[in-house]
């Protein structure tokens, strides 16, 4: 019992540094190599491509015709979506593992979004991409980052209580400022979905796919 237990010290030691130090290296990676595996792998998995083109679908269906006010709308609550499964992550000692899988995801997802553009709409696609997708997909990519950062030091710091022997600490506090600091985070998505919003009113028709 005495060599589990020094062992589990050990390791919340590794994740207590990587909380105070790589959190937001290891996420910025994982979310590269998901693109990268997306751009790769597109095309051989039927999932991906059908997330891909039912993605381009929805994109272009949600948008074509809207007001400025409805495309911002439908924008920020897919970022929200997003943030609130990441805040939901964070509350638990899952979040360890969750965080890390939804940002590898988010990339992946990503990846096989532009692969599909590049692949089948050729030099449309990639102006599509570049002019509708990616300034509000990058702006969102920062909110999503520090959300979930956030997400990892709280879960984190849930795990350290959660060990044999560790003292009882009241999270009020840290709770609160967790969640204060996803109202920030929340604002950004705003400023993502208002980015989308004025980008596809201005240039959807003419670079409909």
């Amino acid at each position: 019992m005495q060599k589990g237990k020094v062992l589990s010290l050990k390791n919340f030691k590794f994740m207590d540094f990587v909380a105070r130090n790589n959190i937001l290296t290891i996420l910025v990676v994982l979310i590269a190599g998901g693109v990268a595996v997306g751009i790769f792998t597109q095309s051989r998995f039927q999932v991906l491509s059908k997330y891909s083109a039912g993605y381009l679908e929805r994109f272009i269906a949600l948008r074509s015709g809207e007001s400025f006010v409805s495309v911002a709308f439908i924008s920020f609550m897919g970022s929200a979506l997003a943030l609130l499964l990441l805040f939901a992550a964070g509350t638990s000692m899952l979040g360890v593992v969750l965080v890390p899988l939804l940002s590898a995801l988010k990339g992946v997802l990503f990846g096989g979004v532009s692969a599909l553009l590049y692949s089948q709409y050729s030099v449309k696609g990639i102006a599509f991409n570049a002019v509708l997708i990616i300034p509000s997909a990058f702006i969102l990519v920062i909110a999503f980052l520090l959300a979930a950062r956030e997400s990892m030091r709280f879960s984190i710091l849930i795990a350290k209580i959660s060990l044999p022997g560790s003292p009882s600490v009241n999270l009020a506090f840290d709770f609160k400022n967790y969640c204060g600091r996803y109202i920030f985070i929340a604002l950004i998505a705003l400023a993502s979905a208002l980015t989308d919003a004025v980008l596809s009113c201005s240039f959807l028709d003419s670079l409909m796919l």
